[in-house]
């Protein structure tokens, strides 16, 4: 097993012998180049997506764990099994070994990959409802979260405050209930209630960095131009997306071709187009634009900057 993608395993309720064989587990396979980071069930890294759960011994809390992965379509792995377990529960000897640990989260990370469409798209269902939604409010509910999403003004309104980075690890997921509000409803029951407001367009940017696939399609055939610099509310956008960006900035680009030119990878790439389409910021080569642009030929600040700290020459791209 080889994967690009980063898999992220989390964990609860281990001692220090099973805790020590599932790190030796994971070095394992990190040797067979797999990208696999680990963290605690209750204190993932902001907007990590936490991809399998092996817990210990049943406590309350990890039988809440194991209730939550469960219901988020999260792998879970038990060493040390229970005759109650439930059958989507992978189950181990409390003495299993390394190389049969590492087997068997080996064989759990690839069944969560082949999932339909988990490799090529990761758009939530309840981003698709923001993206597609021009006018009115929606009431949306999840948990702890109580969101009024503004379309027309393309806004978040938080109701309750949470912290920002769990909103975005919330969007990722599915299970949001929408309630449409009229603007008079909206004003009546809910306006007094905000206590924090956000851009639709920095949450889609914030969402497109925390997942690992791309968030909308990607037509490999249209050129794509990026109208204003992102605005990414709390997180820093990763430093391999610079340079594309700066690229789609001065000038529409087909993918391949902005692969080609930057020698970038297709799978990165089509994360930053994904977050420009979703975003609202793409504008087609042709199209009028509202903003300015300086020729490339007169602009040897961030660009060439850019391209020297990676390495490489302007010159070709704009051939």
């Amino acid at each position: 097993m080889s994967s690009s993608k980063r898999h992220v395993v989390a964990s609860i309720d281990l001692d220090r012998s099973r805790d020590t064989r599932l790190e030796q587990a994971i070095d394992r396979l990190r040797g067979e180049r797999v990208r696999i980071e680990s963290c605690r069930w209750n204190d993932p890294p902001p907007y990590w997506k936490i991809d399998l759960l092996v817990v210990g011994t049943e406590t309350n809390a990890s039988r809440g764990a194991v209730d939550s992965a469960l219901l988020q379509g999260i792998a879970v792995i038990r060493i040390g099994s229970l005759p109650w377990d439930p059958a989507a529960l992978r189950s181990l000897d409390i003495g299993v070994g390394v190389d049969e640990l590492a087997a068997c989260m080996r064989e759990r990370l690839e069944t969560g990959d082949s999932e339909p469409a988990a490799d090529t798209l990761a758009r939530p269902a309840i981003l698709e409802h923001l993206l597609s939604t021009s006018d009115g409010h929606s009431l949306l509910e999840s948990g702890l979260f109580r969101v009024v999403a503004d379309h027309s003004a393309r806004r978040l309104h938080l109701l309750r405050r949470m912290p920002y980075p769990e909103l975005v690890a919330e969007v990722t997921r599915s299970h949001w209930f929408v309630t449409p509000l009229t603007a008079k409803r909206f004003v009546e029951a809910y306006a007094a209630d905000v206590v924090e407001s956000y851009s639709l367009e920095s949450v889609v940017w914030d969402v497109a960095v925390a997942c690992a696939a791309p968030i909308a399609e990607v037509p490999a055939d249209r050129p794509i131009r990026l109208r204003a610099w992102p605005l990414s509310a709390r997180s820093a956008l990763p430093a391999q997306w610079m340079l594309p960006l700066s690229c789609l900035l001065d000038r529409a680009w087909m993918l391949p071709k902005l692969a080609h030119a930057i020698t970038a990878s297709d799978q990165e790439l089509q994360r930053v187009y994904a977050a420009v389409l979703a975003s609202g910021l793409a504008e087609t080569d042709g199209a009028d634009s509202a903003f300015k642009r300086t020729p490339a030929n007169e602009q040897p600040g961030l660009l060439h900057r850019l391209a020297r700290r990676f390495g490489l020459s302007l010159s070709r791209v704009w051939q």
